[in-house]
């Protein structure tokens, strides 16, 4: 019974810590460091297939606006609570050029319920699946999730971001405005 019970509690700490996918995560949202592009890097272009089966670039939307890249999945519950913060803020900035680009990791195994997620949540940013993983090798190589990226207008890397915690859309949205200074 004790066993069980450790079991559980180091299943709690990892689920509260993250959604995984690679070491460092967990603790609250941070800056990124390691792997994938660094702050202040120029953005590489990448073309994928969005949920409605169009192509989706990156360079479509540099020199625009501020673009956020947020690599999730549908089975990482803080993925899905920074994603509803990031709708609201997407909605409130896109006049003036700012975009959310929801980039799912999710495997063969989960890949079917992206659609559904997004379509129950209500999300109208762009949202295409990584299955071959081109984006996620540039910018999240270790596939993390939550990772999100906040690109410039000047297609600048100016902020990593690995996890989140309730509240961080906050400091999120600040970043967000410095961008689009």
């Amino acid at each position: 019974m004790r066993a069980f019970a450790g079991a559980c509690c180091v299943a709690a700490a990892l689920a509260l810590a993250g959604c995984g996918g690679g070491a460092g995560g967990g603790g609250g949202a941070k800056a990124a460091s390691g792997d994938g592009l660094a702050t202040g890097a120029d953005a590489v272009d990448f073309t994928l297939t969005d949920i409605d089966g169009n192509e989706l670039t990156l360079s479509k939307y540099l020199g625009k606006g501020p673009i956020l890249i947020s690599f999730w999945a549908t089975w990482c519950k803080p993925c899905l609570g920074e994603l509803e913060h990031l709708q609201r803020i997407y909605e409130a900035k896109k006049d003036k050029g700012f975009v959310v680009l929801a980039i799912s990791l999710d495997g063969p195994e989960t890949e079917a319920s992206v659609v559904p997620t997004v379509r129950s949540k209500g999300w109208t940013f762009p949202v295409a699946v990584d299955g071959e993983t081109r984006a996620a090798s540039l910018y999240n190589p270790r596939r993390a999730q939550p990772f999100s990226l906040l690109i410039d207008k000047r297609g600048k890397v100016v902020v990593r971001r690995e996890n989140y915690n309730p509240g961080d859309e906050k400091a999120l949205e600040a970043e967000i405005d410095k961008a689009m200074e």
